[in-house]
C-alpha cells in the first residue's frame, strides 16, 4: 500500500504541462537476440548479426499522459555467412538419401543476403512531460510484420554431382514492440528523440535442396520456425504539432 501511495504522489507531484502530439524519424542499430542470433540449427536459428533500423513514429495525446501511438519501421540484419554455409553442407551430408561426402575442394558458389523486416504497429503511448523541454515516453504497440529471410543461393559441384539450395519467403505474421525513450525540445517545434525498443515477430520458411548424382536423389527440406527478436537503439528528430 505504501508503494502505491508513493507512485501516486510521484505522478501527482510532477509539473503539469500540456502534451504535444508529434511525428518523428529515427535511425539506429538492430541487435538480434535469442534464436534469431543463434548459429546452432537450421530449423531454429536465424544466423543474424547486428544491422540497422529506420523508424517513423507518431503519437496523438487526447489527454495529459495517455495517447495513441503508431510506428512504421524497417530493419535489416546481416546473415552470418560462414556458419550458415557450414551447417547447410553438414545437413546435406547427413540427410541425403545416399552417402554424400562433399570434398573440401568442391566448387561452391554461395550467395547470402540479409534479413529484412517491415512493421506497421499501433497501440497505447504513455508520456510524461517532466519540464518545458523534456518528455519521457513509454509505449507498447502491436500489428503486422513482414519478415523476409536472407536469400540463400547455394550451388555445389564435384565429381559429377550437383547440389542446389534455395529458401522460401516468409508471409505476414503478428509482431509487437515495447520500449521507452525521451524527447528533448531544441525549439518549439523540433525535439531530439532517443529510444530503446524490443521487437518480436515469427519467422517461418523452408530450406529446399536438389541433389543430382547420375539420377536425382532426395534431400528433405528444412522447415524453420523461430521467434525473431531484436533490441533497437535509435536516435532522431521529432516534430511537435
Amino acid at each position: 500500500m505504501k508503494r502505491i501511495t508513493w507512485i501516486i504522489l510521484l505522478f501527482t507531484s510532477l509539473p503539469v504541462f500540456g502534451q504535444q502530439n508529434f511525428a518523428s524519424i529515427s535511425f539506429g542499430a538492430s541487435m538480434p537476440l535469442g534464436d534469431y542470433a543463434a548459429t546452432t540449427d537450421l530449423a531454429t536459428s536465424g544466423y543474424a548479426r547486428t544491422g540497422g533500423a529506420i523508424k517513423f513514429d507518431a503519437a496523438y495525446f487526447p489527454g495529459s499522459y495517455f495517447g495513441i501511438g503508431g510506428s512504421f519501421s524497417f530493419g535489416s540484419n546481416y546473415a552470418i555467412r560462414d556458419s550458415l554455409l557450414k551447417d547447410m553442407i553438414i545437413y546435406i551430408e547427413e540427410n541425403a538419401s545416399s552417402i554424400i561426402d562433399i570434398p573440401e575442394d568442391a566448387d561452391i558458389l554461395y550467395g547470402s543476403g540479409f534479413w529484412n523486416y517491415i512493421n506497421i504497429f499501433l497501440g497505447p503511448h504513455f508520456a510524461i512531460r517532466a519540464s518545458q523541454k523534456l518528455y519521457f515516453d513509454f509505449r507498447a504497440l502491436a500489428g503486422l510484420s513482414i519478415v523476409r529471410p536472407p536469400d540463400q543461393e547455394l550451388g555445389i559441384t564435384f565429381d559429377g554431382t550437383e547440389i542446389f539450395s534455395q529458401v522460401s519467403h516468409n508471409k505476414l505474421s503478428f509482431g509487437f514492440t515495447a520500449g521507452t525513450g525521451l524527447r528533448y525540445n531544441l525549439n518549439s517545434a523540433i525535439a531530439l528523440k532517443l529510444g530503446v525498443d524490443f521487437f518480436q515477430s515469427r519467422a517461418r520458411f523452408d530450406y529446399s535442396f536438389d541433389l543430382f548424382q547420375e539420377v536425382a536423389e532426395d534431400v528433405p527440406p528444412v522447415k524453420s520456425d523461430f521467434l525473431v527478436k531484436t533490441l533497437e537503439l535509435s536516435a532522431g528528430l521529432a516534430y511537435s504539432f
